[in-house]
């Protein structure tokens, strides 16, 4: 399987988009759940950097990082249940070692029941008008408070929860008091609908997850479903159907988005907004799915390419049912390939050109990349054929956007870095047996010029790589926010069927995977991108800055640390003196600038929000404190209109003109200028250690 730098996203998550129909019963755990859970366990303890053992100390981190994940903001169990829960904590590493999991169920099991008392508490509540004029307020800071100590407590946080979400609904001034009460109902019902629909495989991975990640916070199992899911989609970036995504909403699967060229579109029937209510067999037997889960639903329309699916379809705002046949076909999904443009811009009165690259993500399909297919799946050949095309329109420098980048192939971080630098280290990797690099060995560049990376606090992992090459290297500009993520470590997807198949000397059985931590990045420089990510030469204060984003926000982060630097080239392309001047610059055209001015306005006024860890439940103190400024306004009301106009797939903007984007172009523009002297002695090497 190939080696990961995977997106700092937690596969728990997926439980919050879980929720019911009647009577509180867990999924029982199969033979098969308990021999994962057995081989989870001696994986983690053989494979983990940290080479960990489960003992009474994990068990009680495991059992606190479950009961968390179920009930992450404390609204449905009782201080009681979780009292009860700690008594077995210590039990818990004796009892997965023989493949005993009757915990996950037991408490799930409560879960559910609390989950259901809970809905009945909404729907009383969402039948009567609340007191909008109270002076109270809501705690917003779950580690603030416990659990509810009985029902009567935990109906009044849901009173409170209830106000609070009818007061942000109410901010759309457009929305009546019925339609709020009617979107908070459906939202409800959704989620207890399918918090019932949790199944025994999705039940172990959100268990096993609680224990892999008292080691760090990227170790997980995954389901066998979710195991293909994040293979064929998140990192091939293909798989097989009809090329429509589809939403959740009332107990039906509603087409979100139609993809262009793909074979829904090609058909032209299905629209926006439609309902899926079924499939009609060969047989002509039909499979409902009304109140499935979406997974199912998406599962059932999949299938390989050539074959029909009979979809049963109601068109959006009708009630009678059609029935659509579409031959499936491989959908490539190129919104998330790497996509150029060509920006025409002036620097001192003269035309310039800059070309920019906006890379979502990391991705290539490594074996077919071995096998030398020409079109295999790659960020670094996609990367490679828009600067050959910059190049030919003689643009004067290229911005490489990273923001929201969370990673992706260790491979393509490698290679991508090579089509800017000639050759030398990109990363050394820590693993238990000592430190080692890993080069590029590619002479030659695709881009010798002018150089700027842009990037933000969710550019993880891969990015921080391909990013701390080009600041070590003195390639380029970085520019953004005041650091990147921070995810300095390598997965490994070991697949649990050849586990077995090699134990049992059997068949291959999809058993699922576990995504292991076994190594640890360092740039060039020896510094590790973990929790401190790389700084950028020139910082443009956001918001983001003060969110909980990043590593070192998540429990049990793997601390920052140092290996020895590598000889590697200097560019030259940053001196300190440069980048000084273009900060200075940039800062002083920042104060004189309205729209930065009030964006200031805005991070302040979110840093006094966030300390006070309370919500105005009144409606004037709550509007009084979030209601949006007329900058926030006009945003809201240009999305909401793209929203309302849009009848198909929308694609990708490269790049959106604003004032913050604006200045970007400035700081180039100073740097093609101010820098002329530095880059028209480019390239000019150096070996250096940093």
């Amino acid at each position: 399987m190939p080696r990961i730098a995977l997106r700092p996203l937690s596969l728990v998550a997926v439980l919050f988009l879980m929720a019911a129909i009647v009577g509180a019963q867990a999924p029982v755990p199969t033979n098969e759940d308990q021999e994962i859970a057995k081989t989870v366990v001696d994986l983690l303890e053989r494979g983990h950097m940290a080479r960990p053992v489960i003992d009474d100390e994990i068990a009680v981190k495991w059992c606190d990082n479950f009961l968390k994940d179920l009930d992450p903001q404390k609204y449905y169990f009782l201080k009681s249940d979780i009292e009860e829960f700690k008594k077995s904590a210590k039990d818990l590493d004796d009892q997965v070692r023989e493949g005993n999991i009757d915990f996950a169920r037991k408490v799930f099991e409560r879960f559910l029941q609390r989950q259901d008392e809970r809905y009945k508490t909404v729907t009383e509540l969402l039948a009567k008008p609340l007191d909008f004029s109270a002076d109270e307020y809501l705690t917003d800071d779950p580690e603030k408070i416990d659990y509810a100590k009985d029902t009567t407590e935990a109906d009044e946080r849901w009173r409170k929860k209830l106000k609070f979400e009818e007061l942000q609904l109410r901010l759309d001034d457009s929305t009546t008091p019925e339609d709020v009460v009617k979107k908070l109902t459906i939202r409800y019902r959704d989620r207890n609908r399918l918090f019932h629909q949790f199944d025994s495989n999705e039940l172990l991975e959100v268990y096993l997850s609680s224990l892999t990640r008292t080691f760090d916070p990227h170790s997980s199992y995954l389901s066998a479903k979710n195991l293909e899911d994040m293979l064929n989609q998140q990192l091939h970036l293909s798989l097989e159907g009809i090329g429509a995504s589809l939403r959740s909403e009332d107990g039906y699967a509603v087409v979100a988005e139609v993809v262009p060229g793909m074979a829904a579109d090609k058909d032209g029937r299905l629209q926006p907004d439609d309902k899926i209510v079924a499939i009609r067999r060969d047989d002509n037997s039909e499979i409902d799915l009304v109140e499935k889960k979406l997974s199912d639903v998406v599962r059932h329309i999949r299938g390989p390419r050539g074959t029909s699916v009979h979809l049963i379809v109601q068109p959006a705002g009708t009630k009678e049912r059609k029935e659509y046949t579409i031959v499936r076909e491989k959908v490539e999904l190129t919104e998330q390939h790497a996509k150029g443009k060509i920006l025409d811009s002036k620097v001192d009165g003269k035309a310039v050109k800059i070309g920019v690259i906006n890379l979502p993500a990391f991705y290539g399909d490594t074996m077919a990349i071995l096998r030398g297919d020409p079109n295999a799946v790659s960020a670094t050949g996609d990367c490679r054929r828009i600067l050959g095309e910059f190049k030919q329109s003689g643009v004067d420098a290229v911005i490489v956007d990273l923001r929201d980048n969370g990673g992706g192939l260790l491979e393509e971080a490698k290679t991508l870095s090579g089509l800017f630098i000639d050759s030398g280290p990109v990363v050394q990797i820590k693993e238990a047996v000592g430190v080692k690099h890993l080069d590029d060995d590619d002479e030659g560049t695709a881009w010798d010029g002018p150089l700027a990376v842009i990037i933000n606090k969710s550019s993880a992992s891969a990015s921080e790589i391909f990013a701390g090459v080009i600041r070590d290297y003195g390639r380029g500009l970085i520019i953004g926010d005041s650091s990147t993520f921070g995810k300095g470590t390598v997965q490994s997807i070991v697949n649990l069927g050849d586990q077995a198949r090699r134990r049992d000397r059997g068949v291959a059985k999809n058993r699922g995977a576990l995504k292991l931590t076994i190594q640890q990045f360092f740039r060039a420089n020896g510094d590790s991108t973990q929790i401190n990510g790389v700084a950028p030469h020139i910082h443009l204060p956001s918001i983001r800055d003060y969110m909980d984003l990043g590593e070192g926000k998540m429990d049990n982060a793997l601390k920052f640390d140092k290996v020895a630097p590598l000889p590697h080239d200097s560019y030259n392309r940053t001196p300190d003196d440069l980048v000084a001047a273009l900060d200075a610059r940039s800062v002083a055209r920042r104060k004189d600038d309205a729209k930065f001015q009030k964006q200031e306005e805005r991070i302040q006024k979110y840093v006094d929000r966030k300390a006070k860890h309370s919500i105005p439940l009144s409606e004037a103190k709550f509007k009084a404190e979030f209601i949006p400024d007329d900058d926030e306004k006009a945003a809201d009301e240009k999305e909401n209109k793209d929203k309302k106009a849009k009848k198909k797939y929308v694609e990708r903007e490269v790049w959106v003109s604003d004032y913050y984007n604006d200045e970007i172009l400035r700081i180039i523009g100073d740097y093609l200028t101010l820098g002329s002297k530095v880059l028209a002695a480019a390239p000019v090497r150096a070996a250096a250690t940093n």
